[in-house]
């Protein structure tokens, strides 16, 4: 393969940056999505209008996830009464670069939302899972209106457990910021290097799944979920409703999670459960 300034390309080292950037609004008594731009390996499939009346859309990828080097640039915008469910369709597995043993190039994921005041938008991938040698450095930017909803969950395998791979991963880093009219609500920062501690009981010990979650909406939590020695929650100085959980098990965290987040969703935003169709 060839181009300016080049004879020739190491195919070892191609890398590629997908690009998606949505725009929902609020029109003729529906969420309809009014802005779709898609650059693969991000693309998505036609939206679903859900009974509650939030309309959903997966991010599916051609690709056989991330190589070490590419990046994803997703750009969400949710406007006044509009409501907006994101999900992906499959895990996110994470590969290293063809490099990665002389420390080769993270993966990267730089995601943006916007959410006007009456606005809903919640995100709630598959989960991510890192193949051995792999690093993914991932950045989450939330700005909201007074009055704004949002909502976002992702978990997180220790690796390929079954290949023999649990902590096999070389670096995994995740900053959440969330801000609502110039006041941050919320800010989480997780960077894991797998090494002898981390496989040390306190640390990861035993567990292979690991679950987070925010919230930010209007009301009030009376019921705070909880499963002892798996999930709980809690709320940050400035309001936001997190949640932490672990677990041996990937479906049991998964159901725990998805209880919770039900329970949450049901609190703050007065919302009926979600009725996925995949």
């Amino acid at each position: 393969m060839t181009g300016a300034g080049s004879t020739t390309t190491d195919l070892t080292r191609q890398t590629r940056t997908g690009v998606l950037h949505l725009e929902f609004d609020y029109r003729h008594g529906q969420t309809v999505l009014t802005r779709d731009v898609q650059k693969a390996p991000l693309l998505i499939i036609r939206p679903f209008t859900l009974p509650c009346g939030t309309l959903m859309v997966f991010i599916i990828s051609p690709s056989g996830g991330l190589l070490g080097g590419d990046h994803s640039e997703i750009r969400v915008r949710v406007g006044r009464g509009a409501r907006a469910l994101v999900l992906t369709q499959s895990a996110t597995r994470v590969q290293p670069s063809p490099d990665w043993a002389a420390g080769g190039a993270a993966a990267t994921q730089d995601i943006r939302f916007q959410v006007e005041g009456g606005g809903r938008l919640e995100f709630y991938p598959e989960r991510t899972l890192m193949f051995a040698g792999s690093t993914l450095v991932q950045s989450i930017h939330a700005e909201l209106e007074g009055g704004a909803e949002l909502g976002l969950s992702e978990t997180l395998a220790s690796g390929r457990v079954a290949r023999g791979e649990r902590l096999a991963f070389a670096e995994y880093r995740s900053r959440t910021e969330i801000w609502q009219d110039s006041r941050r609500l919320y800010l989480d920062q997780l960077r894991l290097l797998p090494g002898e501690h981390t496989r040390a009981p306190g640390l990861w010990g035993e567990l292979d799944y690991a679950a987070f979650g925010v919230w930010v909406g209007g009301g009030e939590l009376s019921e705070w979920p909880a499963v002892p020695g798996t999930l709980a929650t809690g709320r940050s100085a400035a309001g936001a409703v997190w949640l932490r959980g672990a677990s041996a098990r990937g479906p049991e965290l998964d159901q725990a999670l998805n209880a919770a987040r039900e329970r949450i969703r049901a609190q703050l935003f007065g919302a009926a459960p979600l009725q996925i169709r995949r």
